[in-house]
């Protein structure tokens, strides 16, 4: 009978062990780096409820042992932490028993309409990470199976998907972490929903953000983008090319507003007047409205249009209304 409960006893044992290091090392549900403050003097126990009331951790009582057993109930740091996504109780633990994350931020901005290479030489420049580097670590071998937004095979880049914002990173952070950054915030941005309301005429989401990146280098103004994105819809449409001076741009490297005779002539998919239909991919990294305006784009029966000298379009049905306004914005 002793033998009996003995093995009992070592079983439940084994069990409960088994349970304890489950609980503490389990990834946690929350998706997004979430801020902590831990204020001077509080117990691991008010931690472990506040932590809790947050959603950052389902055990209490796993918490207060772990950091009793390690000690760490002594070391925990006051200040403004910032806690990874997804962090085990094991994993928040140690990061509360560090000196505050905070210190050691820095912020970024991602401007709207930026190439992957004009990030790259940005934070080179903020002496971040290497041009290269980054470069290099955003071949989109590394990222297509993490992401389902990147599971059309036509997409060979991560063009298109860094998405423009403003940004706290660690000083010492890799290009990897940055990317992944970006990555995630256009998955928060960029919803479920927007990506299934994309234009549907024999098309993909990929082919909405292809455009959006188009209509990001056209339009200076927010009201004009959405008239703008409809056009470039309404060309499509009817088999017409784009004519995207920015594609050209983007081919040449150039940023100039009116490209030359001799730049209209290279060859290349990229080239919106020389071959109809989108170009194989984003020329740049839209923002938010420009992606919204192909998405929810304003319809309309226009055909045409241009920009004056401050950014402003001008819109035309037919080519002789355009023709009027190249008269009435451009020549004078």
């Amino acid at each position: 009978m002793l033998k009996r409960v003995v093995i009992a006893f070592l079983i439940v044992s084994a069990l409960a062990v088994l349970w304890f290091f489950y609980s503490l090392n389990r990834q946690n549900g929350f998706t997004q780096v979430t801020t902590v403050n831990i204020e001077s003097g509080i117990t691991a126990d008010k931690i472990a409820q506040a932590l809790r009331s947050r959603g950052l951790i389902t055990n209490v009582f796993i918490f207060k042992l772990y950091a009793k057993l390690t000690k760490a109930d002594s070391r925990l740091v006051a200040g403004t932490h910032q806690i990874e996504a997804r962090s085990s109780i094991k994993s928040i633990i140690r990061q509360l028993t560090i000196n505050t994350n905070i210190d050691r931020e820095l912020t970024i901005t991602i401007i709207e309409g930026w190439k992957i290479k004009d990030i790259a030489v940005y934070l080179q420049e903020r002496g971040i990470v290497d041009e290269q580097e980054f470069v290099s670590a955003g071949t989109i071998d590394n990222w297509r199976d993490q992401y389902a937004f990147l599971q059309d095979k036509r997409i060979k880049s991560l063009e298109g998907f860094l998405f423009p914002d403003t940004y706290r990173i660690f000083s010492d952070a890799q290009a990897e972490d940055i990317i992944k950054k970006l990555l995630d915030n256009f998955d928060r941005k960029v919803t479920a929903q927007m990506r299934f309301d994309a234009p549907k005429d024999n098309s993909s989401f990929y082919d909405a953000l292809i455009l959006a990146s188009i209509v990001e280098r056209e339009a200076l103004y927010d009201d004009d983008r959405r008239v703008i994105a409809a056009i470039f819809l309404n060309r499509l449409k009817q088999g017409i090319g784009l004519q995207s001076d920015a594609t050209i741009n983007y081919v040449t490297g150039k940023k100039s507003p009116r490209p030359t005779y001799a730049d209209l002539q290279v060859n290349s998919p990229y080239n919106t007047y020389k071959y109809r239909g989108l170009p194989p991919g984003p020329i740049c990294n839209p923002g938010l409205t420009s992606i919204n305006a192909v998405i929810y784009s304003q319809p309309n029966q226009y055909y045409y249009f241009l920009t004056d000298s401050e950014g402003r379009a001008h819109f035309g049905r037919t080519y002789a209304e355009h023709q009027q306004n190249i008269i009435k914005y451009l020549e004078n």
